[in-house]
Parts: structure tokens; sequence; C-alpha cells
């Protein structure tokens, strides 16, 4: 991976910024001693739901802004640091409880690098999830009063398009959820190209379903979200990024909709 391409080495870093709820870069790896800092803000609302049966009907108003502020760094080649705190607002209803403000998820792990060559990579990557909400009670918080652990597969390839440096990145992940929501399974993947030397295009796809029971008044999820942004470096080390995001299928969740913008800085 040439250090002149904008897609190979730093522009996989970028995809902690795609999703509304993910800690996850792509399966490339940072060089010892170099990394990277990105801030992310993402609204979004939904009036529908899916219902047990994957049909649609009316939902509480529901709203939730979140701030990211996602960190990589290079242990050595083929080991990087991740970590990401959160701050967020969610509101699913007008009653007491249903608005949480203040610190959410604080994700932490390790991506290691399994092997590569000249257009490829294969790596594992684990993470545990320290919750932030302090009330568990509040249905807003949703089941994110307990730890979890996230295990994951990475493969990631390099490839030309019309001439344009292109990639894919896919992801299969298992998570642990402790206490009473049931674990999950997951896949992400995401597709990028280059549309000039300074713009990406990006397209994701995150995808989750429960593994297991859940129980206390939980119940057994699934969800089929897109999302699409362009990322912009403005200098060597500084990019802009603005997308759209949509939960486009799933089992007892909201119908979300929204926008995130994120401003990254590698070093």
């Amino acid at each position: 991976m040439g250090e002149k391409m904008f897609g190979y080495r730093g522009l996989l870093i970028v995809f902690a910024m795609m999703s509304a709820h993910e800690a996850c870069a792509g399966a490339w790896t940072q060089q010892q001693g170099r990394g990277i800092a990105i801030a992310t803000v993402a609204h979004s609302d939904a009036d529908t739901r899916f219902l047990e049966d994957g049909t649609t009907g009316p939902a509480t108003d529901f709203q939730k802004t979140e701030a990211r502020l996602y960190l990589e760094y290079g242990l050595t080649d083929w080991a990087t640091l991740v970590a990401q705190p959160e701050w967020r607002h969610k509101e699913t209803g007008p009653r007491q409880g249903e608005t949480v403000n203040g610190l959410g998820r604080v994700d932490a792990g390790i991506r290691i690098r399994l092997w590569q060559n000249d257009t490829s990579v294969f790596s594992v990557q684990g993470s545990a999830r320290m919750p932030g909400a302090s009330d568990e009670l509040a249905p807003a918080n949703g089941g994110d009063t307990e730890w979890e652990l996230d295990g994951r597969l990475l493969f990631g390839r390099g490839f030309p398009v019309f001439g344009r440096h292109a990639f894919t990145d896919m992801q299969l992940g298992y998570r642990h959820r402790f206490g009473d929501p049931a674990d999950e399974l997951r896949f992400d993947l995401t597709s990028g190209i280059d549309l000039t030397p300074s713009i990406l295009a990006l397209l994701q796809s995150f995808n989750s379903v429960s593994i297991g029971t859940a129980t206390g008044g939980f119940q057994q999820t699934r969800e089929h979200k897109i999302a699409a942004s362009l990322v912009y470096r403005f200098e060597e080390r500084w990019s802009v990024q603005a997308g759209v995001q949509k939960t486009m299928a799933g089992q007892n969740i909201v119908e979300e909709s929204g926008l995130f913008f994120g401003v990254w800085r590698s070093f």
C-alpha cells in the first residue's frame, strides 16, 4: 500500500465515523507510532418502528444526538490500539426516564493484523464496551447499562476501478452482552472509491441479529442500516466528512434516519 494513495493507508480509518453506534475501523492497521483522531457528531430521529414481523408501525417520537472521539494508535506495525468515548442525548418519549443525557459507551480494544500482501489484509479485533448510563430504570437507556465484549474477524482488499483506487472491507463479529439483552451476531460491509485524489465516496452496510435469549423485558432484535458519505481531504493530515444513514429493515427497532459530520486528523 503506497503512502501516496488516499485510499489504502489513511482512508480506511475513516470507517469509525460512518456508523451511529460502532467503534471499529477497517482491517488495516496503523504504522508504529502513528495514529488518528476523529471527532464526529451524528443526529437521527424516527416516528415509525419495525415490528416483530418486520412490518412498520407508529412509534413514540424518537431522536438521538451523539458526539464521539475515535482514537487509533499504532503500538506496532501489526497491532493498533483503538478507543472511543461518546456523549449522547436520547429521547424516546415525554415521560420521566424517556430522556437521557451524558456519557454514553466507552470502547477500548486492540486490532491485530495476521496477514497482508500488496492488496489484501486479514485481522482480528477485540474490544470491551463500558456502559456510561447511570439510571438502569430509564427506558431510553435501551439496554446500555451493562458491559459488552466484541470480537471480530476483518478482511480488507484494495483494487482499481476505471483507474481509481477502490476498496472493500468485511467484518464478521460476535457481541456478548452482559445482563438481560441477547447477544448479537454482526456483519458490516464497507466499499469506497476515490472520486478524485482528495474526495472519497463511501457506501456502508451495518447489520446485527440477536443470538440467544433476551430476558428482563428485552426483545430479540434485528437491524439492517446503510450509510453513504463523502470524505474531503483539504490538507495532508486533515479531512472532513458528511453523510446520511438510514435503517432499511429490522425487527423490534425504530426506523432511524439521520445525518453525520466528522473531522479527522492523522498524526
